[in-house]
């Protein structure tokens, strides 16, 4: 049941778009939420029977302008630039990143092409596939957590007031591919904890720097380039590290360790710093998950076809205890695709392509 806090937080919400849409009914508003009204419009369920969800984005939708006013660092200085942008100040829009566990795995598969793999493992979820096509720089796909908007795995994105809310989407990504072959994806590190930094560089939570690389980065290298220069801060409280690959082939774990970034080559990511080399700091499941995925790829001398690849992410999925696997993609890095699993049912997967739209 929710708390007295929770309920006028909601009511404020209810208000606010009640606002927007008598603003846009009666008062020919509808110029002022002209690019809001053609997200939400795209929004719809993607998968039968199982709550996600797709979204269009043909701009940036002003993360150019959060650049240039120095970012965020923390989430709740992006929620205050987002309530700006989505409701023009009627109502607040919260953002967090939470997610305790995770896997990652990237290979060569038979033909010589970039494979990279993620499992997403947390308690329900709401994903929002956003396909998102800024002006100046480049097209990807990215998969999307509602509940780090709404804080409840029981909202969906189906009437106006929630997929208003799901604009604030675009800025919390939890992996994603763009139409240069990068991926991206955020893992939760169970060891110690992000040292806050504090430069006069501009500031990045960990689901803007996501952003922020789908956007503008074509490799690896350019994403550490692009990454150096941000203080990069955690979100929703807990530690992260970035799994990076590119069409080329090289895939790193970025770590943010001491207050230094740190870039450690690997093929394989779950919980915990590879920089300290302590198999063990992430927990007994994280440890498990790394040894299963190191040996899959060395099994196969780091050639994995897409079939090897999703069955050894069915292998480490987890499907019991309170921290199940959300869904699972399956990359393609030459043809820039998405191949998507939800629930850890590794059968008729849905298929995205970066170009498609």
């Amino acid at each position: 049941m929710k708390n007295k806090s929770e309920k006028r937080k909601w009511w404020k919400i209810v208000l606010g778009v009640f606002a927007v849409t008598l603003l846009i009914v009666v008062g020919g508003a509808g110029i002022m939420f002209r690019e809001e009204l053609k997200i939400t419009g795209s929004i719809r369920p993607i998968a039968e029977g199982k709550r996600v969800y797709y979204m269009e984005v043909e701009s940036d939708y002003h993360f150019e302008e959060f650049l240039e006013a120095g970012g965020a660092s923390s989430d709740q200085e992006v929620s205050a630039y987002l309530t700006n942008c989505i409701s023009k100040g009627f109502y607040q829009v919260d953002v967090t990143n939470e997610g305790p566990a995770c896997s990652v795995i990237s290979g060569l598969d038979e033909n010589g092409s970039h494979v990279f793999g993620r499992n997403f493992d947390w308690t329900d979820s709401v994903p929002i596939i956003v396909r998102c096509v800024p002006e100046d720089g480049y097209a990807s796909v990215s998969t999307c957590e509602f509940k780090n908007v709404t804080g409840s795995a029981e909202i969906v994105p189906e009437d106006f007031i929630h997929k208003m809310l799901a604009i604030a989407a675009v800025y919390v990504p939890m992996d994603g591919i763009n139409e240069a072959g990068l991926c991206v994806a955020d893992l939760e590190v169970n060891e110690g904890g992000m040292k806050e930094v504090d430069t006069p560089k501009p500031d990045l939570t960990i689901t803007t720097a996501i952003r922020l690389l789908l956007n503008r980065a074509a490799t690896v290298e350019e994403a550490v380039e692009l990454l150096g220069q941000y203080d990069i801060h955690a979100s929703g409280g807990i530690s992260h590290h970035l799994a990076i690959s590119d069409a080329a082939g090289r895939s790193v774990s970025v770590e943010f360790v001491d207050g230094e970034m740190v870039v450690v080559d690997t093929n394989c990511i779950t919980n915990f710093n590879l920089a300290n080399g302590d198999t063990a700091a992430g927990g007994e499941s994280a440890k498990n998950r790394y040894e299963l995925l190191c040996s899959a790829y060395e099994e196969k001398n780091g050639t994995l076809t897409n079939e090897e690849i999703r069955e050894t992410l069915q292998q480490v999925s987890q499907t019991e205890g309170e921290w199940r696997t959300q869904w699972s993609i399956v990359y393609r890095q030459d043809t820039r695709t998405a191949e998507y699993y939800f629930g850890g049912v590794y059968r008729d997967g849905i298929s995205l392509s970066v170009s498609e739209l």
